[in-house]
C-alpha cells in the first residue's frame, strides 16, 4: 500500500513505524479477518502525537459497518442495553450525558451521529433533550426504532434529506473510523446542519493511551486515526472551526479519550 510518510496534520515531521501486527490483540474484534492468511497492519506515529493505522482492509470494514457490525460486537443487544442502563456508575455513556447537560440548554435539538444501540440518545431524551439519530447497521437501526428513537438517516455521508437545524451534533467514538480526508468532509457537511450558535461535540480515542502500550483498544484495527490533544486541535483549526473546549480524560471504563466542542 502506498502511503505518504509525512504527517497529514502537522505537515512537518515524518511518521515512523511503531509496530506491525500479524494477529489480533486480546479483546480485539477483527470481524473475521483473524481467519485470513497473511493478516497484517502497521501502526505509525508522528511527533505531534498522532497515530495512523495502515492496512488494506478499509473496503472490507465499510461492508461490515453497513451489514453486520452488531453481529460481531453485540451478541444480545437488548441484554447489553439494559446491563449498561442498570450499572450507571460504570457507564461512560451516562458520564457523557452528565457532561453535556452542563454545556447545553434543556430542550435543545440534538443529532447523534453513529448512535449504535442508543444508550446515549435514550438517556438524553430522558433528560429532556430532543434527539435524532443516524446509524447504518441494520440490527442497530431496528433496535433504535424499538426504543422509539427517531432515525433521520442510515448513512453518515448522506444528509441532504435532513431539513432540521440542530443546537448540538454529537460524534461519539465515530470519527476515528474514517481517514482524514473523509473526516474533513463529514465535519464540513454537518456544520451546515447547525443553528446559528450550534456546536459539534466530538469524542475520539486519545493517543496518550500509548503509555500503557500499543495493544490497547485505542489502537485497534478499525481506528484509522488516533488523535492527540495537539493533533486534534491543529486538525480542527485547519478546518476553520473554533475550538471552545478540548480536554483529555481517563474514562470510567478505562479508555483514554479526548473530548472537544467546536463551532
Amino acid at each position: 500500500m502506498n502511503f505518504s510518510l509525512k504527517c497529514k496534520i502537522c505537515n512537518k515531521s515524518e511518521i515512523k513505524l511503531i509496530k506491525k501486527f500479524k494477529k489480533k490483540n486480546k479483546g480485539e474484534n477483527l470481524f473475521g479477518l483473524e481467519n485470513k492468511k497473511n493478516y497484517s497492519r502497521s501502526l505509525y506515529a508522528c511527533e505531534c502525537g498522532h497515530y495512523y493505522n495502515i492496512h488494506k482492509y478499509s473496503k472490507f470494514l465499510e461492508k461490515v459497518y453497513k451489514k453486520n457490525y452488531s453481529n460481531y460486537s453485540h451478541k444480545n443487544i437488548e441484554k447489553k442495553f439494559e446491563k449498561i442502563r442498570k450499572n450507571k456508575k460504570k457507564s461512560s455513556n451516562l458520564k457523557r450525558v452528565n457532561f453535556l447537560e452542563k454545556k447545553i440548554k434543556k430542550n435543545s435539538q440534538v443529532l447523534d451521529v453513529g448512535s449504535g444501540f442508543g444508550i446515549f440518545p435514550f438517556e438524553m431524551v430522558k433528560c429532556g433533550f430532543k434527539m435524532d439519530c443516524i446509524e447504518s447497521d441494520r440490527n442497530m437501526i431496528n433496535f433504535l426504532k424499538s426504543k422509539f428513537l427517531n432515525l433521520v438517516s442510515n448513512d453518515i455521508k448522506k444528509i441532504k434529506k435532513i431539513k432540521k437545524k440542530y443546537d448540538l451534533i454529537t460524534f461519539n467514538k465515530v470519527l476515528e473510523h474514517f481517514n482524514l480526508s473523509e473526516i474533513k468532509k463529514i465535519l464540513r457537511l454537518y456544520k451546515s446542519l447547525l443553528k446559528k450558535d450550534g456546536k459539534i461535540y466530538i469524542e475520539v480515542p486519545d493517543s496518550a493511551a500509548c503509555k500503557d502500550g500499543y495493544n490497547r483498544q485505542e489502537f485497534f484495527l478499525e481506528h484509522y486515526n488516533i488523535f492527540s490533544l495537539k493533533s486534534l486541535n491543529m486538525f480542527l483549526k485547519k478546518l476553520k472551526f473554533k475550538v471552545v473546549y478540548l480536554n483529555s480524560i481517563y474514562e470510567i471504563n478505562k479508555k483514554y479519550t479526548i473530548r472537544a466542542i467546536i463551532k
